[in-house]
């Protein structure tokens, strides 16, 4: 009975793998099941540290809204064609170009700006790279080695601004004074473009022609460590006319911040005495040299324009092309002489020397 029961256990599991080992291939999966309900949530994790800090600069007192108010009234924020968004201008007249190449020394961004920006905060400082209050340092106060000449400059803080306020390269190249030699000007806009307001400041790339002025810097240049914003950034008690964030020497309606300046000039109606006869004194310079160029057919009677283009170019000596542009370094200047009286002189009188 017992090798009955054996051999019927044994047959019954040869036919069972016998059975098994002839399955077909598994068919496609059945569709899925119905969502089960939520799990528990899990317990609150801690505050990021953009948040954590978040009220060291967007807290009640409206500071950035203040230094934002100012902005708006700028010449940063209104100006400054920022719509000039080519690889070449982008570099200075849009905010993402500027980044690009600030501290480089680069002349010309990688490519075209897409939706361009005019200067804002992230242009000059660190916004959110940390969440802290190093968030409001400088993108660049590295010293600046200028495009023209290859002259380096340090005015601190206001390195930042030497990277776009310098001349620009010219074609023809600045000669050097005292190389005999012609010059073939093919652009009526020849000269240093609008910018030449650091160079002035720090006394470069002017064509130094040798003459009875001698070439030095005024006590500007040599006093004030932190150049440009000592000046075009002293604050004003009543808003936005001028001084801070608009980066205004001058309100619209012609009244001088002098806040940055009585630390040395303690009298303001001698202080203004003096900024009215230095800027009528290079004014009238900067006039005659320019009546001269008209004269000798160079400039155009706007006094501005080069009387040069592809279709006429304009046959120049060196030391003409030199005048030339120290005519157009100090006008686009626009300081008439109050970033350096000295060194915008000694261009003015020097030039007109040599070409009479």
């Amino acid at each position: 009975m017992r090798l009955k029961i054996f051999f019927a256990s044994l047959l019954s599991l040869a036919l069972a793998l016998s059975l098994s080992s002839c399955e077909g291939d598994q068919g496609p999966a059945g569709p899925q099941g119905s969502e089960g309900p939520a799990g528990p949530i899990g317990e609150t994790g801690p505050a990021g540290e953009g948040v954590q800090n978040c009220k060291d600069c967007h807290g009640g007192n409206q500071l950035i809204t203040a230094r934002l108010f100012q902005w708006e009234n700028s010449v940063h924020a209104t100006g400054g064609a920022y719509n000039r968004n080519a690889a070449s201008c982008a570099i200075c007249h849009t905010s993402q170009g500027f980044l690009e190449v600030a501290g480089t020394g680069a002349t010309s961004a990688s490519m075209d700006v897409e939706n361009p920006l005019p200067q804002n905060c992230y242009t000059c400082h660190q916004i959110h790279q940390t969440y802290t209050q190093d968030d409001w340092a400088l993108t660049t106060s590295d010293p600046v080695t200028f495009w023209v000449k290859g002259e380096m400059a340090d005015i601190g803080n206001s390195n930042l601004c030497l990277n776009c306020h310098q001349a620009r390269i010219p074609s023809p190249e600045v000669p050097e004074p005292g190389v005999d030699g012609m010059a073939t000007v093919t652009s009526s806009r020849y000269g240093p473009h609008h910018g030449s307001q650091g160079v002035m400041f720090t006394g470069n790339t002017g064509y130094e022609i040798p003459g009875d002025e001698p070439y030095s810097n005024s006590v500007h240049t040599l006093a004030i460590q932190n150049g440009c914003i000592t000046c075009h950034m002293a604050p004003v008690a009543d808003g936005r006319a001028s001084g801070g964030h608009t980066f205004r020497v001058e309100s619209a309606d012609g009244e001088l911040n002098t806040n940055g300046c009585i630390q040395c000039h303690d009298d303001a109606g001698e202080l203004e005495t003096l900024v009215e006869e230095t800027q009528t004194e290079i004014a009238d310079l900067l006039n005659q040299l320019g009546t001269r160029l008209f004269e000798l057919d160079i400039l155009r009677d706007n006094l501005e324009s080069v009387n040069a283009s592809t279709s006429a170019p304009l046959e120049l000596t060196n030391v003409q092309l030199g005048a030339l542009w120290n005519y157009q370094y100090v006008r686009e200047d626009q300081s008439f002489g109050v970033h350096n009286y000295k060194y915008a002189k000694a261009l003015l009188k020097n030039s007109l020397a040599a070409l009479n």
